[in-house]
């Protein structure tokens, strides 16, 4: 009876223990402000109290300010940034897909080491219990062929099985996955544009689509501990030198992982807290990464009237809208056929003729943009390919039109086909874009021989974006892509692939740009720029040390330098203690 008491006492003692940020100075090394002009000189070091930068000059200057008890962090030479700002991920499908057996081809290079990880966890597996797996990739691992129903019936005789594309637009599951569900040859689409794959009456096992995927997500959700799968994939943002997180829309089937978000970043918490009376709900608290949240335009809870910008290190900034699907499952919406391939028709199966399609009507998705819009929501719009781009420009501009709003700052997210034409009156409307870089990375190849043909050679258009007056951010859509910074910072400035094939060249921007699209810029499209995204004075102390200098490196090497530490308002919070 005692339990509720005790929960509130944790949380007050929480939200109102004593800060004990301490006083730092660092020096000796090279700090890249991202707010100093190219060719100007940079400061030598930086006075932080209480969390914010107070200020920077020479090393002479700033440590004649410090104190007796102030900090000196010697940086031997390591380059001092910004803390990463990841404008696009996924911290709760991170976490979920935590546990899940890994059959991706950032791990397995081939067909038998994709087939014998399933078998080997098939082989662990109790009867009855769920088996998930995630990073199915015909693309990644060459001759992957998609499993079929009858295949993994016979290899799961005793055991549901579920199979995530990398993608994560698509799964496959067996039989007793499908019965456990009630699902059947007769269960229509949840959503346009989702479904099961029915072919001569029977399920194939495909499942297309985030709607139709829900029911087999929501089972796993018994089979793993959540709340320590949130902290680990948290801790990881912050090894790979990010500070902060755009939450890119929440997957849950109620408020729990909102709460469990804000209780793992913000300053304060608790006055939030709504879980039901047991103090074993809340995992442990330590310092994080700050989280930034797009709530999904359907999601399964009463969406707040406004957002909320109270806590510095947790809020809820917009609305996430989906407009079309990926291109690894034909879901992308193209003016024009995907391409006419072994890939397309046999590996994923797909029409001839496919070019994919909206994921809702076009008026539905004018409906919600007005909504949101006239609420004084930023939005956040999936739209990749080029017929989806040009869809959603239009119905932003006829909802901009009919309803102004002085910097909303409208984000159009991964666009992989954004077709120049369009970068003018985007500029002009004052929309933004954050571009899913790595596409060209992990499948530049697929996609030009594969998926879209010689179109590849137009996606992605960062230069045209930043010199037709678009401020932009990059973004890796983790667990879409691994959550690394500096190989979006690469990529961008490199335009290869993993394989070495150099596509649209003359999209490069250079590496001062790039950074800015991870630091800056991405600070500025989720309205942080005050706070922060630049080492400048009165801005919070989030910091990234790096092994190397990135503009002072071959473009070559960028993605290979280390992450030293990562600080979060003057507190360590990754690496090894400085």
């Amino acid at each position: 009876m005692y339990r509720p008491y005790l929960l509130l006492i944790l949380i007050l003692f929480a939200t109102c223990s004593p800060d004990s940020r301490e006083d730092i100075v660092f020096f000796n090394g090279t700090i890249l402000t991202m707010s100093v002009e190219e060719g100007q000189p940079q400061p030598e070091a930086v006075l932080v109290r209480n969390g914010i930068i107070e200020s920077l000059g020479t090393r002479d200057e700033v440590l004649a300010l410090a104190g007796e008890e102030t900090r000196r962090i010697d940086l031997h030479g390591a380059t001092m940034m910004p803390g990463f700002v990841a404008a696009h991920t996924h911290p709760d499908l991170s976490a979920y897909l935590h546990s899940f057996v890994d059959l991706s081809g950032f791990t397995h290079s081939s067909p038998e080491g994709v087939r014998n990880a399933l078998k080997q966890a098939i082989s662990r597996a109790e009867p009855g219990e769920w088996i998930y797996c995630k990073g199915f990739d015909p693309i990644l691992v060459p001759g992957l062929q998609k499993p079929t129903l009858a295949d993994l019936d016979a290899l799961a005789p005793k055991n549901p099985v579920v199979i995530l594309a990398q993608s994560m637009h698509s799964a496959w599951a067996n039989s007793l996955a499908f019965e456990a569900l009630e699902i059947t040859a007769e269960t229509p689409p949840p959503e346009p544009g989702s479904y099961y794959e029915v072919k001569d009456g029977k399920l194939t096992g495909f499942i297309a689509e985030v709607a139709a995927m829900r029911p087999f997500m929501k089972a796993a959700l018994p089979t793993f501990d959540i709340k320590e799968n949130f902290q680990r994939v948290l801790d990881d943002y912050a090894k790979s030198g990010i500070s902060s997180i755009g939450t890119a829309g929440l997957f849950g089937e109620d408020e729990k992982p909102l709460m469990l978000m804000r209780w793992l970043s913000a300053t304060d918490p608790g006055v939030f807290l709504r879980f039901l009376g047991a103090i074993a709900v809340l995992p442990e608290r330590k310092p994080s990464v700050r989280n930034f949240v797009y709530l999904k335009a359907d999601s399964p809870f009463d969406l707040p009237s406004s957002p909320d910008r109270d806590d510095p290190s947790f809020q809820i900034v917009g609305i996430k809208l989906w407009y079309d699907g990926s291109p690894y499952t034909g879901s992308m919406y193209l003016s024009q056929p995907y391409e006419k391939s072994e890939l397309m028709q046999q590996s994923l199966g797909l029409p001839a003729e496919n070019r994919g399609s909206p994921v809702l009507e076009r008026e539905a998705f004018r409906q919600q943009v007005e909504r949101f819009h006239r609420q004084g929501w930023q939005l956040a719009i999936h739209s990749q390919g080029d017929q989806a781009n040009l869809e959603v420009a239009q119905v932003l501009s006829e909802v901009l039109s009919s309803f102004p709003r002085n910097d909303h700052r409208h984000r159009l997210e991964h666009a992989l086909l954004l077709p120049q034409s369009l970068i003018p009156s985007l500029a002009d409307q004052g929309i933004t874009v954050s571009f899913h870089i790595n596409h060209l990375y992990y499948y530049g190849e697929a996609l030009r021989n594969d998926i879209i043909g010689e179109r590849a050679e137009e996606m992605l258009p960062l230069r045209s974006a930043l010199e037709g007056g678009l401020r932009i951010s990059l973004h890796a859509d983790q667990p879409m892509y691994p959550e690394e910074p500096l190989s979006l910072v690469q990529t961008a400035v490199e335009r290869k692939s993993r394989q070495g094939s150099n596509l649209a060249e003359e999209e490069a921007i250079s590496v001062q740009q790039a950074l800015r699209a991870v630091t800056i810029d991405a600070a500025w499209q989720m309205g942080l720029e005050d706070r922060l995204g630049s080492i400048e004075v009165g801005k919070e102390a989030d910091f990234v040390i790096l092994g190397a200098d990135p503009t002072a490196v071959p473009a070559s090497s960028i993605r290979s330098i280390p992450v030293l530490a990562t600080f979060v308002s003057g507190r360590q919070i990754a690496g090894k203690p400085l």
